[in-house]
């Protein structure tokens, strides 16, 4: 790795170019009307209006097979700068220890929680369920719910105007756009954006229903997302998530980072909120031991 690269962030020879062999498109610019901001953690509501967002740029490309085998071609075969064929294996090799490493510096905001088998297993068993999660948020071009996705959905990736006016939120920054399931974006979002309050009681399910309104208003009337299935995609994208932050963002962590990092609104919220990122485990716990059982059955 050079000086300037870490462990775990992929690594390209520079001089190899066929990577890029009949990738590219075109960049069409547009002047930017009104008043518009960037914030993180998000109010619920902004949260939706930007759930509502993404759910307009997914329907352009819901099932559409020709769109999609474009799309795989010309940008991303595996959308998503978290998915797993996009990350450096190390992230994944090394998790155990990440995981260790992070317990032993955050334990003291939750011992019980830490104290429990299933979280001092964690990343052991992420390790194990790491490629079956994967394969199921990584649909071919013809399979049923494949779309376009962002890849990068995080708060501040978007535009949100000032009022509550007809204008709608803009998105930024295409550079992971590809092939996927629309629930990356959406699992990736609701993590990053919104304080672990507005997900307890049923709120976590209500972003998630506010998505799928947004996208059945938006489809065609022969296409939908049938809310048990996009909830199943849903819970296997928050442990994909989980396990890019845990390999990745969390490694070297403690409350002292959590600390510092608690203004940066650039950065995934629970990677600087210790209370969200407790949530954020609790939850991962529990999807996480439902496809274990899944695939068990299998």
């Amino acid at each position: 790795a050079k000086e300037t690269e870490t462990a775990g962030d992929p690594s390209y020879d520079e001089n190899e170019f066929s990577i890029l062999h009949e990738k590219g498109g075109l960049l069409v610019l547009d002047s930017m009307k009104g008043q518009f901001f960037q914030t993180s953690p998000l109010t619920p509501n902004e949260a939706k209006r930007c759930l509502k967002a993404i759910a307009n740029f997914h329907a352009t490309g819901f099932q559409d097979e020709t769109i999609l085998n474009t799309v795989a071609a010309k940008l991303c075969e595996y959308g998503g700068s978290y998915h797993l064929k996009n990350r450096n294996p190390k992230e994944l090799q090394n998790i155990q220890q990440t995981w260790k490493d992070f317990s032993d510096g955050i334990a003291e905001a939750a011992p019980e929680l830490f104290e429990r088998k299933s979280i001092k297993d964690l990343a052991k068993r992420i390790q194990e369920m790491a490629e079956y999660i994967s394969q199921e948020l990584s649909p071919a071009a013809s399979d049923k719910y494949a779309t376009i996705v962002h890849g990068d959905y995080k708060a501040m990736n978007v535009f949100l105007p000032t009022d509550d006016s007809e204008s709608h939120p803009i998105i930024i920054d295409f550079a992971s756009t590809g092939l996927g399931l629309g629930m990356s974006d959406v699992a990736m979002h609701i993590t990053h954006a919104l304080d672990p309050e507005h997900l307890i009681n049923g709120g976590e399910e209500a972003f998630v229903d506010a998505y799928l309104e947004a996208l059945e208003e938006a489809l065609p009337d022969h296409h939908s997302y049938p809310r048990d299935v996009a909830l199943r995609h849903y819970r296997l994208a928050v442990i994909d998530y989980f396990r890019f932050i845990m390999g990745r963002l969390w490694r070297g962590a403690t409350l002292e980072t959590f600390e510092i990092r608690k203004d940066s609104k650039n950065s995934v919220y629970v990677n600087r909120s210790v209370e969200a990122a407790i949530n954020f485990i609790q939850r991962a716990d529990r999807y996480l031991a439902e496809f274990e059982v899944e695939r068990a059955k299998q």
